[in-house]
Order: structure tokens, then C-alpha cells, then sequence
């Protein structure tokens, strides 16, 4: 019998993708035991994003408690479907920090983008969910797509396929914030590319 000190090589797991959406469906049962999750006035106060309250009151909280906020159970459903099949992709390319900072930031993108748009047309509605920040890990397939060593396995007529229709579906139903999508993938798309650079350059080093 032959002996070895080598020690088994630890299974990766994408630990911050399931705290996500750990975090998301605690949300979502608190909600649902207090009124319930579609309910206005509940979703307000578990810190769904609304406009006036962040411009008259200042409740810049709202930016971050938004993105963990779900208006019924097939808004959650379908975005935690989304989160388990990007996230983990994401999470190995970039590793665990940089992806919770690239998640946290494309959610807040969407927002402000909201923000702006909102400002502009002078129309508030409440809104919430995590599609934004989401939609932020779905532009990194882009970098993915146009990655040599990466692009067998994302083509990226694939992938600007499912960026474009996913923007359209956001785009043809009036009960979905789009501007959170289009923020949120557009500051995705810029900050993981500068995070991406960043790791490039210090491999080289």
C-alpha cells in the first residue's frame, strides 16, 4: 500500500450566490407572515425603491434594500431561477468579493438609473426586486463571449441573443421597471470590465 500527504482538493462552492438567494426568500417569507408581499404599503416598508421618498426624505437606503424585495411569489421565483443559473458563473470568474461588489453595484445602477428617469418624467411607481443587479451578471457573458479561452463555450451570438431578448421581454411588459434593467446591465457591463482588467494586469505582474 502506497502512502500520500497529498490533501483532497476542496469541492468550489458559489457560497455568496446561495447567501443571496437565502437572503432574498427570507425577505420574501417576512413579507408574506406580516401582510403580504404584493401589498404597497408592506413592500415600502421592507425598503422597496420609491423615488419621492429618496429625494424629499433622504432614505438612500432604499438603493440597496430594494434589490431583496419581491412583489409576489413568481416575481421571486423567476428572479432567483435567474440568480442560480448566472450567479455561479460569475462568482468563480471574478471570485467572491468582487462578485458581491459587481451584484450590490449593478442593483444600485438600475436604481439610479430609475432614479433619473423618474426625476425627468415626473411619474413615481413603487419598485423592487433583484432583476437590476441580475442583469448586471448577465453583461458579464458579454466579456465572456469575447474571453479566447471562453468563447467555444459562450458564443456570442448566443449570448447577445439572450441579452436582447431578455431587455425586450422587460421592455413589452409596462409592470416591469426597465430602467433598472438597462442600469443595471449597463453599469455591470463597465464594472466588470474594469475589475477584469484589473485581475489581468495583475496576473501579468
Amino acid at each position: 500500500m502506497e502512502n500520500t500527504n497529498a490533501k483532497p482538493t476542496r469541492k468550489w462552492v458559489p457560497f455568496v450566490t446561495y447567501y443571496l438567494i437565502a437572503l432574498n426568500v427570507i425577505m420574501f417569507i417576512a413579507e408574506e407572515m406580516l401582510v403580504g408581499s404584493e401589498d404597497i404599503e408592506t413592500s415600502l416598508a421592507f425598503g422597496a425603491f420609491y423615488t419621492p421618498y429618496i429625494i424629499v426624505d433622504g432614505q438612500l437606503y432604499r438603493f440597496i434594500t430594494s434589490m431583496f424585495i419581491h412583489f409576489g411569489v413568481e416575481h421571486l421565483g423567476s428572479n432567483m431561477i435567474s440568480l442560480f443559473a448566472l450567479g455561479p458563473y460569475v462568482e468563480h470568474y471574478y471570485g467572491h468579493f468582487l462578485y458581491l461588489v459587481l451584484y450590490i453595484f449593478s442593483g444600485i445602477s438600475g436604481n439610479m438609473l430609475t432614479l433619473l428617469y423618474e426625476g425627468i418624467s415626473n411619474e413615481f411607481v413603487v419598485s423592487a426586486g433583484a432583476s437590476g443587479a441580475i442583469f448586471g451578471l448577465l453583461s458579464v457573458f458579454i466579456l465572456f463571449a469575447m474571453n479566447p479561452r471562453l468563447r467555444k463555450l459562450f458564443p456570442i451570438k448566443r449570448v447577445l441573443i439572450s441579452v436582447i431578448l431578455s431587455l425586450a421581454a422587460g421592455y413589452m411588459d409596462p409592470s416591469i421597471n426597465f430602467m433598472a434593467h438597462v442600469g443595471g446591465f449597463g453599469g455591470g457591463l463597465v464594472l466588470a470590465f474594469i475589475m477584469q482588467e484589473i485581475l489581468r494586469y495583475n496576473s501579468k505582474r
